[in-house]
């Protein structure tokens, strides 16, 4: 495959080296970095993508998908943090394939299916009360993370004493029952660990996912991008998913 990489930061260096890898040819997009292939995309500049591949910032996904679109050219979104205008993101998408995740680590979405089975079985045990915190190197950009929000979404949907994420700190009040912390640290250069909490006065259960490196959202990111090929329609990453573990 040809990918375009949107954003030749750190992630998109790590989604080079995996795709290298994989034996795709790849270029790079990057207004800044001036070991970029391109500037900006155009017809130019992804005239012979295949698929490409964003990681950027939140403030441009949604621009950045739309001229992908326009240009008719299937998108791997990795970026995170404009899920508020998901509504016109779908919609700017639809002419083409389409793939989003708030974390593309393999391992961390076998996480998010342990997380839910745990939370169903914790919606039958009104003891626990549940929580889920996150830690983040500090040049990230979005507070909570992707992946901490689709892990209180999921345990949202599965108790049903959980109705309502909370990302902030409480500084003048008490968290009330039905709404579930979601809280998050930034420093250094940790790539990410996510702990799920479920509390009562007896035990403590908790679940954590620890990121060792970017190697495993850019792998994820590839293979999302090789299972996007020639495929039109909106997708999420659990619908690679299902084709490696299975799924519902």
């Amino acid at each position: 495959m040809n990918i375009a990489i949107i954003g030749y930061g750190r992630m998109g260096k790590a989604v080079e080296k995996i795709a290298l890898e994989r034996k795709h040819s790849v270029i790079t997009v990057d207004p800044i970095d001036p070991k970029a292939n391109f500037k900006e995309i155009n017809s130019d500049s992804i005239k012979n993508a295949d698929v490409c591949i964003d990681f950027t910032v939140p403030t441009i996904a949604l621009e950045n998908a739309k001229k992908i679109s326009s240009l008719g050219k299937n998108l791997v979104m990795g970026t995170t943090g404009w899920y508020d205008e998901m509504d016109e993101m779908k919609k700017s998408v639809q002419n083409i394939g389409f793939l989003w995740s708030g974390n593309f680590s393999i391992g961390m979405n076998v996480f998010f299916e342990i997380v839910r089975k745990t939370a169903s079985i914790m919606n039958n045990l009104p003891e626990y009360d549940a929580a889920v915190y996150e830690i983040h190197h500090n040049q990230k950009k979005d507070s909570p993370g992707g992946s901490a929000q689709i892990i209180g979404k999921i345990i949202t949907e599965e108790m049903d004493r959980k109705k309502k994420i909370v990302g902030n700190a409480f500084t003048e009040r008490k968290p009330e029952p039905e709404e579930l912390h979601v809280a998050s640290v930034r420093c250094g250069s940790t790539p990410g660990v996510h702990t799920v909490i479920f509390d009562c006065p007896i035990d403590t259960i908790e679940l954590k996912h620890t990121a060792r490196g970017r190697e495993g959202f850019a792998l994820g990111a590839v293979m999302a991008a090789e299972f996007l090929r020639g495929k039109k329609g909106f997708y999420t990453i659990e619908d690679l998913m299902k084709t490696i573990v299975g799924g519902k």
